[in-house]
């Protein structure tokens, strides 16, 4: 047992001596401790830029304008002639803000102030149309509106929107109400083409005076017999002056949204020397509601006619073919338009069928679309 131990104390103080004769470790050889990154302070967060105010506008129709309507329906129905809406958002919480329209159509510049708590607003302004300007529009074509966003007096934004402007000769007859999914039936805007003030019917009044057939028109005053024969007066008067019945009609189909038929006004058909079944009825009823008579228009697809009522206050309605002008009797008319309306009632009330009185019409505020002179008058 001694022999073991001797040889554990020898290696133990062995390896004390090596231990003691290893040289220390320089600094340079020290493992190096990297300390922990000092956190930095944190920068106060600079504030967000506000978006740019933005503008868009959009218009009625798939962007297509109809100077009928707005010349008949403008005044007594605003809801028509406000055929633009203009939305805008990230607008200004503070600060005078203010819309600008501009447009070759209107009499000046529609300018309105409002406020948008919220940063957004739709706008859909009655706008100041020049109606004179609309009521010369005989041909389909282009028109720019601009609406630009002023903020305390700045402009933010603006947007450009090109419509198409109708004739004013296309009457409406029909528009799409996607929200229902059906066609309304709006035949009563051909109520906007009968103009009994225009001045050309006392030309003719003369006219069929002089034919010998009346000595005079007093409406309803002498009966149902005085009436007809004041009604055949005024055909023999028109068929006298080489008017006669031309199978055109047309319009420009450029909405899916909206249906149109192309109607000449009186002194157009007049000086064409020619009417297709609408251009001759709206003729007739300006005539008979010049004279006192209660006119009305009758539609069934694809064709319209005439009539008037036999007494002021209602009652029977004498209807007559006016595609008959110029080649038939107004007995052969009357009789082929008597087939017409027993085919015509029964279906009122369905698509396409209609009986517009003018009279109504009046009431209800469609006006006459104003009679414009044209270099041949």
């Amino acid at each position: 047992m001694v022999v073991p131990l001797l040889l554990v104390s020898l290696g133990v103080r062995l390896g004390m001596y090596i231990e003691s004769r290893r040289p220390a470790p320089s600094p340079d050889q020290a493992p190096a401790v990297q300390a922990a990154p000092a956190p930095k302070p944190e920068s106060p967060q600079a504030p967000r830029a506000a978006a740019a105010p933005v503008c868009e506008m959009s218009g009625a129709f798939q962007n297509n304008i109809y100077p009928s309507l707005l010349l008949s329906f403008g005044v007594s129905y605003p809801e028509y002639a406000r055929c633009l809406t203009v939305s805008l958002r990230d607008l200004p919480r503070s600060g005078s803000i203010q819309l600008r329209i501009d447009s070759a159509l209107f009499l000046q510049p529609l300018q309105v102030s409002f406020n948008a708590p919220s940063g957004a607003a739709t706008l859909n302004p009655e706008l100041p149309w020049n109606y004179d300007a609309l009521r010369r529009t005989m041909q389909v074509g282009p028109q720019s509106f601009v609406a630009t966003l002023l903020v305390d007096g700045k402009q933010q934004a603006q947007a450009a929107l090109v419509c198409t402007v109708h004739s004013v000769n296309e009457a409406v007859t029909r528009i799409f109400t996607p929200s229902t999914g059906q066609w309304l039936d709006t035949t009563y805007c051909f109520a906007a083409f009968v103009n009994e003030d225009h001045p050309w019917i006392s030309t003719l009044l003369q006219e069929a005076v002089a034919g010998g057939s009346v000595h005079s028109f007093s409406g309803y005053q002498y009966g149902p017999q005085s009436t007809a024969q004041q009604v055949q007066a005024i055909w023999d008067a028109l068929a006298a002056r080489g008017l006669s019945y031309v199978n055109v009609a047309t319009d420009s189909g450029t909405s899916s949204l909206v249906s149109t038929q192309y109607v000449r006004f009186l002194d157009q058909s007049v000086h064409d020397q020619g009417a297709n079944c609408v251009d001759a009825s709206v003729l007739f009823a300006s005539i008979l509601r010049r004279i006192g008579l209660r006119p009305v228009l009758l539609f069934r697809p694809g064709h319209c006619f005439t009539g008037f009522y036999d007494a002021a206050e209602g009652g029977r309605i004498v209807a007559f073919e006016t595609t008959y002008l110029g080649m038939a009797s107004f007995a052969s008319a009357t009789a082929e338009g008597a087939r017409e309306l027993q085919i015509t009632l029964p279906y009122l009330g369905s698509p396409q069928y209609a009986v517009v009185d003018i009279a109504v019409c009046r009431q209800q505020g469609i006006s006459p679309i104003p009679y414009q002179p044209a270099e041949h008058d």
